[in-house]
C-alpha cells in the first residue's frame, strides 16, 4: 500500500492524474474501472486538459463503469453512463468501442451482471481500478455486508448512500432504491487499485481501512491486503495510516512512472 496525502485540492487530482498517465504510457489500450461522483471530478478535468494538449492519449483506452442505478439508461441526465460520457468519454474523444458500460435498465439482470464479467474476463481483466470511498465504506455500490468474493450483482442501496446521492437528482425524484455493481471480488481481481478519498465524511472509513482490521462491515477493508494499491487522500485524513508520503508539486516525469505503477 501507498499513501499520498495531497497538499491542496489542485493536487489531488493532478495526483491522481498523474498515476492514470502513467498507466496509459505504460499500456496504451489499459482496462480502466471507472468512478463518479464529486471526488473525481477533477481527475478527469485534468484527463481532458492532458488529452487535448496530447500529453495523454485516450484512443486506445478501453474502459468500464463501476456501478449504476437499476432503472436508469445511459441517456439519463442521473445515470453513472450520462456521468462519464459528459465529464470523460465525449470531451476526451474515448471511442465507443470501446466503453462497456453497466445496463441499468436491462431487462434480465442477472444475464446482464454475468455479461459484465464475461466482457471484464474478454477484455483481460481491469489493469486499474479507481475507486471513490463511502462514509458507510462502500467501494462502487458495495454496501456493508458485502461478500468480499462477489462478482457483479444488483444491490440495494444503504439509506445513507441514497441520502448522499440524492443531491444529483432533480427536486422530485428519488434516488432508486436499488443499484447493479462490479463486486468486491471482481475488484480485487485488478491488477492495480487507486482510492480517492477527498472529504471529512470518509475520515472513519478511511481510519477502517488503514487500521488493517478485515471488517465486512467496512466494505472498504478488503483493500487492505491488495498487493497494488495507492491511496490518495486530503491533508489530515490518513493519519492513521502506515508513513505517508507528502506529495511534491507532481509530475517529476509522473512520480516516476507512479512508481513504476506500483511495484
Amino acid at each position: 500500500m501507498r499513501l499520498l496525502v495531497a497538499s491542496g485540492a489542485g493536487q489531488f487530482g493532478a495526483l491522481a492524474a498523474d498515476i492514470v498517465q502513467a498507466q496509459l504510457e505504460s499500456r496504451p489500450d489499459s482496462v480502466l474501472a471507472l468512478p463518479t461522483g464529486s471526488t473525481p471530478l477533477d481527475l478527469y478535468a485534468r484527463l481532458r486538459e492532458r488529452g487535448a494538449a496530447g500529453a495523454c492519449r485516450l484512443d486506445k483506452v478501453r474502459c468500464f463503469n463501476l456501478d449504476e442505478y437499476v432503472g436508469l439508461d445511459s441517456a439519463d441526465p442521473a445515470s453513472y453512463g450520462y456521468f462519464l460520457d459528459t465529464q470523460l468519454f465525449q470531451p476526451a474523444r474515448v471511442p465507443r468501442a470501446n466503453i462497456r458500460l453497466l445496463r441499468g435498465d436491462a431487462g434480465d439482470l442477472d444475464r446482464e451482471c454475468n455479461g459484465y464479467e464475461a466482457a471484464l474476463a474478454a477484455a483481460g481483466g481491469i489493469d486499474l481500478a479507481i475507486l471513490g470511498l463511502g462514509a458507510n465504506g462502500h467501494i462502487a455500490f458495495n454496501e456493508p455486508g458485502t461478500p468480499w468474493n462477489s462478482g457483479t450483482h444488483v444491490v440495494r442501496l444503504a439509506s445513507e448512500t441514497r441520502a448522499a446521492n440524492a443531491r444529483t437528482f432533480p427536486p422530485g425524484r428519488s434516488v432508486p432504491r436499488f443499484g447493479i455493481t462490479m463486486g468486491i471480488g471482481t475488484l480485487l481481481k485488478a491488477r492495480s487499485l487507486l482510492l480517492l478519498v477527498s472529504s471529512e465524511s470518509k475520515r472513519a472509513a478511511l481510519a477502517a481501512l488503514l487500521s488493517g482490521t478485515p471488517d465486512l462491515a467496512w466494505p472498504a477493508t478488503s483493500l487492505y491486503t491488495h498487493p497494488a494499491l495507492v491511496i490518495i487522500c486530503a491533508a489530515g485524513l490518513g493519519a492513521a495510516g502506515p508513513e505517508p508520503v507528502i506529495a511534491p508539486a507532481c509530475d517529476p516525469r509522473l512520480e516516476d512512472r507512479a512508481s513504476r505503477l506500483q511495484r
